[in-house]
């Protein structure tokens, strides 16, 4: 596989200091001509010519979600114990959002102790892998080949002393997969978990209503019987970039004891 991402990191070209989301696109974002082949973005990817097109035509759509809601978030993320933190990108393509996070969120990459990445696409996923790895190198990163259908709980590998942040970039509002069980799998042992979620704001192809129905769901979730449970800092917005482009986020914190 030649993948230009893969050889500038190991031919050190990309190092920790140099690698941001900018010089990526400036080495990997080119038009191959292929946007089609995308799927307007949901196409599981299969080369990493389509990978770099995606950088090319979808690149800095998802660097302005970040860029608005990285700022919101701030202040649900210091709302913690000083407890280690446990990263999880479902649906992480080659790491667009995880990067984006660590690179404009002051002092995050420093107690991140364990980065999982998901990702049907294995050409996606390698890349994702490498590129968090140069950033934070001797980070602990697992990484699962699944549709997001196939995670199970035991994949997860939720520590309840961890601070679990869980990001969902332009996935959610995909259908083909159940959401609902999926968010049931990640709290079903309890814990401190912290959810971010962003994507295009549309009324079709599943779109928005599937953000809007499980931000719901969580901001109504009751405790069982003999359980502490606490929902706090849930934000749901509508957006629009400097593009005019529509965006729609969510975030929430969840103690579950």
């Amino acid at each position: 596989m030649n993948d230009v991402v893969i050889n500038a990191i190991q031919q050190k070209i990309m190092t920790p200091e140099s690698l941001t989301f900018t010089s990526l696109r400036q080495i990997a974002g080119r038009d191959m001509k292929a946007q089609a082949s995308l799927n307007r973005g949901r196409a599981i990817i299969d080369c990493p010519t389509l990978l770099n097109q995606y950088l090319y035509s979808y690149g800095l759509m998802v660097q302005r979600q970040w860029s608005h809601v990285v700022p919101n978030i701030v202040e649900m993320l210091s709302d913690n114990n000083d407890q280690d933190i446990h990263l999880y990108d479902y649906g992480c393509g080659q790491g667009l959002a995880t990067l984006l996070l660590i690179e404009n969120t002051s002092g995050l990459q420093e107690d991140i102790s364990q980065i999982t990445l998901i990702e049907p696409s294995e050409i996606a996923l390698t890349r994702a892998k490498s590129i968090i790895e140069c950033k934070l190198p001797h980070l602990n990163i697992q990484t699962f080949t699944k549709e997001l259908d196939d995670i199970e709980e035991n994949h997860l590998s939720i520590n309840t002393d961890n601070m679990n942040i869980h990001i969902f970039s332009n996935i959610l509002d995909i259908e083909g997969f159940d959401q609902f069980e999926l968010f049931n799998k990640i709290l079903a042992k309890g814990g401190t978990h912290y959810f971010i979620a962003v994507s295009n704001d549309r009324n079709c192809y599943g779109g928005t209503s599937r953000l809007e129905s499980i931000f719901d769901a969580l901001m109504g979730l009751e405790p069982e019987e003999n359980e502490i449970f606490n929902v706090t800092h849930g934000q749901f917005e509508r957006f629009s970039d400097e593009k005019n482009m529509n965006h729609v986020y969510f975030c929430l914190k969840i103690e579950i004891n």
